[in-house]
């Protein structure tokens, strides 16, 4: 990891200067060790890619775009395959009539037949420059940084809207008096965007930073034996520390839970609701929430959206539109059952000894 990290520096260094040669000399080397489905993998191609069109090597930039399309991340195939469009779309002719035209004739003179160097000496004539008759105003050609520039943007444009970042929260409702939660952020790519790194500092800000683990690529915040109100407060402190980082206006969470009492089991019933709508100009973000529950719950208004997994929901968050789900599940009294348990242990063994002693034990009687 230390060499990738050497690595990936020295290559930003050379793309920086504009010294394309050299960046593709310092990732070439190592860049088959890293898998195309892995952070630093597709961080490397990603350079390449640059470093080749800057050098306006585009089959090899197409040879690389191709290896990513075949990722295993999905959001990584479809920025390959766009990126395989630009490369591919053709290069358009400036019309003759719209550049000034350099007419320069030469003659040789007379070579030296003594001289060991052999050069050439030319005898220049006059240059002039020719003024076609029809206007065409003022026109500069597009220089090759403008291209290399004009990708890198398209680049990052494509990495920051497209959804750089996962983000599971589980939550534990085994025990509704001791609920444990834990939110997870993970990175897609090698760094951090912007609102991460200020969402984490607003995060240690205003949570315990024991509770907290942070790194280059994920952060994570849990907490545990919550109540149920706690845990909603709690959610609702997160979606207002990233209303604030991102400037987008979230609503908050609502979450409702009713039960009925059976003297053998309780019967809970929950609904989630979270409005995403102001989300929806980022497409492809990863929004997930998955919920434990103590025995196999029952989706009421079955949605594609979830996934049941023996006792744990995995509700899969959609950016732009209101998500909501609705489950039940039974808790089981176990005192009660232990009861029952042991009241049917009792007669099984008192209907098997009455019944060895009915039929006897069928061994020969003595005389009388």
């Amino acid at each position: 990891m230390n060499d990738y990290a050497q690595v990936t520096n020295k290559a930003e260094l050379a793309l920086n200067d504009g010294k394309y040669e050299n960046c593709v000399e310092i990732i070439k080397p190592i860049v088959e060790t890293f898998s195309v489905s892995s952070k630093e993998g597709i961080n490397l191609r990603m350079m390449l890619i640059t470093a080749y069109s800057g050098l306006n090597k585009n089959d090899e930039a197409l040879a690389i775009c191709k290896q990513l399309a075949k990722s295993r991340s999905s959001q990584v195939r479809e920025n390959a395959k766009s990126l395989i469009q630009i490369l591919n779309a053709p290069n358009l002719k400036t019309p003759d009539n719209w550049n000034i035209k350099l007419e320069t004739n030469f003659k040789n003179r007379n070579q030296n037949n003594d001289s060991r160097n052999k050069t050439k000496k030319f005898n220049q004539k006059e240059t002039y420059i020719k003024f076609l008759e029809e206007p065409t105003g003022e026109t500069k050609p597009l220089k090759k940084g403008f291209a290399i520039f004009t990708i890198a943007i398209f680049i990052s444009l494509i990495m920051l809207l497209s959804g750089c970042v996962n983000i599971k929260n589980k939550l534990d409702l085994r025990d509704l008096n001791s609920i444990n939660m834990n939110l997870e952020i993970n990175s897609k790519y090698i760094k951090k965007i912007p609102w991460q790194i200020n969402f984490e500092k607003k995060m240690i800000e205003n949570f315990s930073s024991k509770n907290i683990f942070s790194d280059q690529e994920e952060f994570s915040i849990e907490e545990k034996g919550i109540n149920l109100d706690e845990a909603i407060d709690k959610l609702n402190k997160i979606i207002k520390i990233a209303s604030e980082t991102t400037l987008i206006n979230f609503e908050d969470i609502e979450i409702n839970h009713s039960e009925r009492d059976y003297f053998f089991a309780k019967k809970h019933f929950f609904s989630f609701f979270l409005n995403l709508e102001s989300l929806n100009d980022i497409d492809n973000l990863d929004i997930s929430m998955n919920i434990v529950n103590e025995s196999k719950p029952i989706i009421i208004d079955q949605n594609k959206n979830t996934t049941i997994i023996q006792n744990d929901i995995n509700w899969q968050l959609t950016p732009g539109k209101k998500n909501q789900i609705k489950f039940t599940y039974w808790n089981w009294n176990k005192l009660f059952l232990s009861f029952i348990l042991s009241i049917l242990i009792v007669i099984t063994a008192y209907l098997i000894k009455k019944s060895r002693y009915e039929l006897g034990s069928n061994l020969p009687e003595l005389p009388s």
